[in-house]
């Protein structure tokens, strides 16, 4: 066989290579996002400060990149075409068909082996392709750099004739979620504020049913109890608005503010009807987002709204605190008595109380219980496992815990003890 088929493939070969080098290095350099290129200035290597100052010039890359590419593929066509015309003289067949043949089967190979192969490598990690392939990158730029600045001006003057404006990148959330984390690792931010930022984006997320204080937790008074009766529970429980009902929780029939007490406190046996002190109540369904809430807070001058489920029944109620708690915490007021969260035994064993949410308990977990949409906390879980109410001092085997259940009150779970059991004796038993 002549030896200048040898040749023309590896020309061939070496161009398409080439190809896709360009192509992959044009698909990693612009899809780094800016957290990923704050991420390489990081760690200054070589390779990341060239890729930061190639990337200070973007246009200018571009045009180096898509020339280079532009080159390389009419060099793979003219060595094919050259193979061809050298066959089709050789084998004594038409070199019209050769040719068309040549292209079409140029043009695959071109298109799926030196372009959109190279693409999806770069597109899924473009931080290391581009790591990998900027030292020749930055040869190639610097030997195309009068070309591309030609080049440049001349897409600038034509982008002004046709009026195209440059657009901005603007940061997604995950971007801006991985620059906190960042931030939080350099000591630039504390993990209350990364928390607090955190919660922000998860805020529109967050529905009423999931902050809520449900129906078995309300403090509600009956609309025939007398004035005394009420003085006495705002006292007790320390609540400045009482949801008041007629017959039954599920006929909320306004709420009562303390203030309009003032004028009665000093006659309490005065006769008075309940219900002529009371206020509209304000209804939303458990579906309802907390930051659509918070702005029909805003408009109806509201602190407190009732919570209905599906049925119409009292789900629950959601107040202007339990809304802001989402973004900045637990607010503790004068009548608030602190409780912990958990109170610890011993290295492997805590006390919860079982209206604890799962997400909140995983924070101090060593394993973490899975979270799901059919219950929000631990007595939840503990009823999404078991299918009924537990008995007091029933272990519960899950995962890798012992859940004994310390207290029940009627059809609630009270408070769990959580036994973290080590892989170990796990593996014994």
């Amino acid at each position: 066989m002549d030896p200048s088929y040898f040749i023309y493939a590896a020309l061939f070969i070496l161009f398409a290579g080439l190809s896709a080098f360009f192509s992959g290095s044009e698909t990693a350099f612009f899809s780094l996002s800016q957290t990923q290129l704050a991420e390489i200035q990081e760690r200054g290597e070589a390779s990341s400060k060239r890729i930061v100052r190639l990337m200070e010039e973007p246009r200018r890359l571009l045009v180096s990149i898509l020339t280079g590419n532009m080159v390389v593929n009419i060099g793979a066509a003219t060595v094919a075409t050259l193979f061809v015309t050298h066959m089709s003289s050789d084998l004594h067949f038409s070199e019209t068909w050769g040719i068309v043949i040549e292209v079409v089967l140029v043009t695959l190979f071109i298109l799926i082996f030196s372009e959109v192969t190279p693409k999806i490598v770069a597109v899924k990690n473009p931080d290391k392709f581009a790591l990998r392939t900027s030292f020749l990158i930055e040869l190639v730029y610097i030997m195309l750099l009068p070309v591309s600045i030609a080049l440049e001006r001349v897409t600038n003057i034509i982008s002004k004739l046709f009026q195209v404006k440059s657009t901005e990148h603007f940061l997604s959330e995950e971007e801006i979620r991985t620059l906190v984390e960042l931030g939080e690792e350099k000591g630039a931010l504390e993990e209350d504020e990364r928390e607090m930022i955190d919660s922000i984006f998860e805020f529109g997320e967050t529905t009423v049913g999931e902050i809520m204080v449900p129906r078995v937790d309300m403090v509600c008074i009956d609309m025939r109890a007398s004035l005394e009766q009420l003085v006495r529970l705002i006292r007790e429980k320390g609540h400045t608005r009482i949801p008041m009902y007629d017959e039954h929780i599920d006929n909320i029939r306004g709420i009562i503010h303390a203030k309009d007490l003032i004028p009665f406190l000093d006659k309490p046996e005065t006769e008075i009807e309940l219900s002529k002190l009371a206020r509209t109540a304000y209804f939303v369904p458990e579906s309802k987002k907390i930051d659509e809430l918070l702005r029909e807070f805003q408009k109806e001058k509201m602190h407190m709204a009732i919570v209905v489920d599906e049925y119409g029944g009292t789900a629950g109620l959601v107040t202007l605190e339990d809304v802001l708690e989402e973004i900045v915490g637990e607010i503790q007021d004068e009548y608030d008595r602190e409780q912990p969260k958990f109170h610890r035994i011993d290295e492997n064993t805590i006390i919860v109380d079982a209206k604890i949410n799962i997400h909140d308990l995983n924070e101090i977990l060593k394993e973490p219980l899975p979270e799901s949409e059919n219950y929000d906390t631990l007595g939840g879980l503990i009823f999404n496992i078991t299918g009924s109410v537990p008995q007091e001092k029933e272990i519960i085997k899950y995962n890798n815990y012992d859940l004994i259940i310390e207290q029940v009150e009627g059809q609630r779970i009270g408070t769990v003890r959580i036994i973290h059991r080590k892989k170990e004796q796990e593996a014994m038993n």
